[in-house]
C-alpha cells in the first residue's frame, strides 16, 4: 500500500496542504483558515487535495486516507492567536525578589519591534504591550545565584509556599512560572520552588501548569527569559487543545499515529511536546526550509526568501548555506528567548486593507488585512474596505473566473464600486489608475522591507530573490524593482510553498545553553584546552538530554544523528555567529585549532575582511546541540526540456491588464500545462489555481529542467538576433 506525507501551512488568511508520495510527487490543497477552530480549515484543504489526486475525500478511500499517511504536520497560527488576542490563561509569576516587574516593565527596546527609524527615534510612535501578568500576580521570593551559579542567599521556602497559596487561592491563577536570576547557570532554586508548589498544588487541590525558566529557556538576558517562560505556561495549553481537534479529525479518516508540529527554528515535534511555546512562530518557518533545499538543487547558497500571504510579507535571508537563527527574536512586542529562523514581517499582503487618512486624504495600506474571513470585497462576505486583491482584480491581474481555482465566486462590480466610493472619486482619480498606485504603494513597502532592513549590509548582487506564497509571485517583479539581484526565481507550487517546505524538515530538537569562556593569543595550548571545557560539558549535558527525549518518542539510537554548534565571535564585537563544529569535543590544540577555523572560514564568507581583526581574540557566548531523524521528502525531480515555445494547449488567450497608466493586452497562460524548457516574454499572467504569476512588459521568464522559473530582465532585440 502507497503511504503519504501530509503537511500544513496555516496563515492568517489561507490553510494551504501538501500531500507527497513516496516518490516525491505532490499535489496541493487550499482554503480559508478558520481561526476559532483550525480543524475546519485544515480538513476543507486536505479534502481539496484528495480530488487534485483523484480520491473523492468522502468516498470510501476517502474515507480511510489517513491509514496510508505515514506522517501529518501541521503548523497553525493557535499560540499566537492566544497571545494576539489575550485570550490565555491565568498565569502567576514567581520571581527573584526585587524583580516583580520584571515582565510589566520589560525592556525598552520592546517598545519599537519592527519600527521603522523614523519612529523609533520619535517617542510618540514607541508602545508598550499589555503585560500577559500583571503586576499583580507577580509574587517575589528571596534566593540568589551568582553569575558563577554559586547560592549566595538560600531560597526562603515558605515565601515561595506563601506565593503559590495567593497565587492559586486568592488570585485564583491557573498557570504558575518560575523565573530566578542566573538559573540558566544553576537552576537549583528553581526546581526546589517547583517542588514546594507541587506540594502546594495537592494541598489545596488545585493542579495548574508550572514552568521553570531553566527549562523553558536555559540561556542568559533574563527579561527574554522570563518571557518564553510565560508564554509557556500562559498559550500552550489553549495552543495544545486546536492542535488535539486536527489530531481527532485525522483519527477520524484513519491516521492512528500523533499529529506532528513545527519547531520555530525548522524542526518536527509530536504535539505532545512539553515546551511548545517552540511553535508559536513556525508558520513562516517551512518556506525557509524550502529554500534551503531548494539551494542545493540550484547551486546557490545566498537566497533571499520572500512570502507574501494575504496578511503579512515574511522575509529572510540564506547566506552561505547557513540558515539564519535568531536567539532572541522579537515576539508579539516581546523578547524571548528561544532559538527561531531568523524572519522579519510587515503587515503587508494580499488582503491588506486600503484606506484614505481621515486627516491628510493620503492613501494608507494596512497594517490589518481582511484575512480569509471576510476577505476582499469581491468575495462578498461581508468585507465593504478595498483590499490589494480587489485593485489586482481591477486592473485585470487577477482572473475573475479563476480565484482559487474558480471555487470562489467573484463579483467584480462590487469591488469597482466600493473602491471608487471609497478610494478614487475622494483622491479625484480615475479608478484604475488610484488602484496601480495602491498596487505600486505596496511593493514599494515590500521593497523597502527588503533592502532597507533585512539586506542591510549585504551585496544583493550575491543574492537570488525567491518569491512565493500565494501572492508572491503576483507582486515578486513589482518588489523586485530594478535593484540588481543575482536571479529572480519562483516556483509553480508557490502558493503552498511553506507547507511544501514543512515536507522537507527532518523530526529534530534543537537545545541551546548559555556559556561564557574565551581564547587569548596568551594562553599556551593546554590552557586554551582548559578554557573550552564548559562548552564540551555544555554539549554532553544538550546531547544527553535529547537523546533521552527522542528515545522516549519511539526513536532508536542508530536513527539518531546529532551536530554540535558553537556561537563565537571576535572578542570586543557585537554579534556571534553560528558555526557547525567540526569535531565532537575539544580535547587537544589540534581540536581548538579546528574549531577556531571553521569559525574563520564561516565569518569570511558572512562578512567583508575589513572587519576581521589583526589579532586573534575570540569569545564562545553559546553552544547548541541539534539531534534528528531523517524523514521522506518531496523531491525537485529533473525533467527532459522541452521546445522554448509552450504548447497551443498552455495559452489561455489574452485579456486587457492595465499597466503605467494605459491598458494592454496581456498573454494568458496556464501554469499547469507549461513545461520545463518553455520561455514567456511580459506582458503576460501565468495562471495556477492557487497563485497567478504576473510578468511585466520588460521581464522574461525561463523554466529550468526542475521546474523552476527563472525571471530575467527582457531584451527582445537580442533574443531575436539567436
Amino acid at each position: 500500500m502507497d503511504r503519504y506525507f501530509v503537511a500544513c501551512d496555516a496563515g492568517g488568511t489561507m490553510t494551504d496542504v501538501i500531500i507527497v508520495d513516496e516518490e516525491g510527487r505532490s499535489v496541493i490543497g487550499k482554503a480559508p483558515t478558520s481561526p476559532a477552530d483550525e480543524s475546519i480549515g485544515y480538513m476543507e484543504s486536505l479534502e481539496e487535495a484528495l480530488e487534485y489526486m483523484g480520491i473523492d475525500p468522502h468516498g470510501k478511500k476517502g474515507r480511510n486516507f489517513g491509514e496510508r499517511i505515514e506522517t501529518a504536520i501541521y503548523t497553525g497560527t493557535s499560540m499566537l492567536n492566544t497571545v494576539i488576542n489575550m485570550s490565555g490563561l491565568r498565569t502567576g509569576l514567581i520571581v527573584t525578589k526585587g524583580f516583580e516587574d520584571i515582565i510589566a516593565q520589560g525592556r525598552g527596546s520592546q517598545t519599537f519591534i519592527g519600527a521603522q527609524w523614523s519612529e523609533i527615534t520619535h517617542m510618540q510612535y514607541r508602545k508598550h504591550r499589555i503585560p500577559l501578568v500583571p503586576r499583580k500576580l507577580a509574587r517575589g521570593v528571596t534566593d540568589r545565584i551568582d553569575m558563577f551559579g554559586s547560592p549566595v542567599i538560600p531560597i526562603y521556602e515558605h515565601e515561595v509556599e506563601e506565593a503559590v497559596r495567593e497565587l492559586l487561592v486568592d488570585e485564583e491563577c491557573e498557570a504558575l512560572a518560575v523565573v530566578f536570576l542566573h538559573s540558566f547557570v544553576n537552576a537549583m532554586h528553581e526546581e526546589r520552588a517547583a517542588t514546594i508548589a507541587k506540594r502546594v498544588m495537592r494541598e489545596v487541590g488545585r493542579e495548574v501548569p508550572l514552568e521553570i525558566s531553566s527549562e523553558v529557556a536555559p540561556t542568559a538576558r533574563e527579561v527574554s527569559r522570563a518571557n518564553a517562560t510565560v508564554i509557556q505556561a500562559y498559550a500552550s495549553s489553549t495552543a495544545r487543545e486546536q492542535l488535539f481537534g486536527i489530531e481527532k479529525r485525522l483519527d477520524g479518516i484513519g491516521y492512528d499515529h500523533s499529529l506532528k508540529t513545527v519547531l520555530g527554528y525548522g524542526g518536527v515535534t509530536n504535539i505532545r511536546y512539553p515546551r511548545l511555546f517552540e511553535t508559536a512562530m513556525s508558520g513562516p518557518v517551512g518556506g525557509l526550509m524550502g529554500a534551503k533545499y531548494l539551494s542545493s538543487v540550484i547551486g546557490e547558497e545566498n537566497i533571499v526568501c520572500s512570502d507574501v500571504g494575504g496578511t503579512s510579507f515574511d522575509a529572510g535571508a540564506i547566506t552561505a548555506g547557513v540558515l539564519p537563527i535568531d536567539r532572541e527574536p522579537g515576539f508579539q512586542d516581546m523578547y524571548v528567548n528561544v532559538p527561531m529562523l531568523g524572519i522579519t514581517s510587515i503587515g503587508a499582503g494580499t488582503g491588506t486593507y486600503i484606506r484614505l487618512d481621515p486627516q491628510t486624504k493620503r492613501i494608507k495600506l494596512g497594517p490589518d488585512s481582511a484575512g480569509g474571513t471576510p476577505g476582499p470585497t469581491f468575495m462578498e462576505a461581508g468585507n465593504t474596505t478595498p483590499t490589494i486583491n480587489d485593485a489586482n482584480l481591477l486592473l485585470g491581474i487577477l482572473n475573475e473566473h479563476n480565484y482559487l481555482g474558480g471555487k470562489v465566486k467573484v463579483n467584480k462590480q462590487v469591488s469597482y464600486d466600493l473602491f471608487k466610493e471609497k478610494v478614487s472619486d475622494p483622491l479625484g482619480l480615475d479608478v484604475y489608475e488610484a488602484a496601480e498606485t495602491c498596487l505600486e504603494l505596496l511593493n514599494v513597502m515590500m521593497r523597502e522591507h527588503l533592502v532597507r532592513s533585512l539586506m542591510v549590509g549585504h551585496d544583493l548582487r550575491d543574492y537570488v530573490l525567491l518569491g512565493y506564497g500565494g501572492g508572491g509571485p503576483l507582486h515578486l517583479l513589482g518588489y523586485a524593482g530594478d535593484y540588481p539581484w543575482k536571479a529572480i526565481v519562483t516556483v509553480p507550487h508557490a502558493g503552498a510553498f511553506s507547507a511544501w517546505g514543512g515536507a522537507c524538515m527532518d523530526y529534530s530538537y534543537r537545545r541551546h545553553k548559555s556559556v561564557q569562556t574565551m581564547i587569548t593569543p596568551d594562553l599556551d595550548d593546554t590552557m586554551k584546552v582548559a578554557y573550552l571545557q564548559p562548552v564540551n560539558m555544555a554539549w554532553q549535558a544538550l546531547e544527553d538530554e535529547l537523546l533521552e527525549e527522542l528515545q522516549a518518542e519511539g526513536f532508536d539510537r542508530d536513527q539518531i544523528t546529532t551536530e554540535r554548534i558553537v556561537y563565537m565571535k571576535y572578542l570586543g564585537q557585537l554579534d556571534d555567529i553560528e558555526v557547525v563544529s567540526p569535531v565532537t569535543s575539544v580535547d587537544s590544540p589540534a581540536d581548538v585549532k579546528e574549531l577556531i577555523r571553521a569559525y574563520e572560514d564561516q565569518y569570511t564568507k558572512m562578512f567583508s575582511l575589513v572587519a576581521k581583526p589583526e589579532v586573534g581574540m575570540y569569545q564562545v557566548t553559546e553552544v547548541c546541540v541539534l539531534a534528528k531523524v531523517a524523514t521522506v521528502k518531496p523531491r525537485l525531480r529533473k525533467h527532459e526540456l522541452a521546445k522554448k515555445k509552450p504548447s497551443k494547449d498552455a495559452f489561455k488567450g489574452k485579456r486587457p491588464v492595465f499597466q503605467h497608466g494605459k491598458w494592454h493586452d496581456a498573454d494568458i497562460w496556464r501554469m499547469e500545462s507549461l513545461k520545463p524548457g518553455n520561455e514567456i516574454d511580459g506582458l503576460a499572467v501565468i495562471e495556477a489555481s492557487n497563485t497567478t504569476l504576473f510578468v511585466p512588459p520588460e521581464f522574461h521568464v525561463r523554466i529550468d529542467e526542475h521546474d523552476i522559473y527563472w525571471i530575467t530582465r527582457n531584451d527582445r532585440n537580442d533574443r531575436k538576433d539567436r
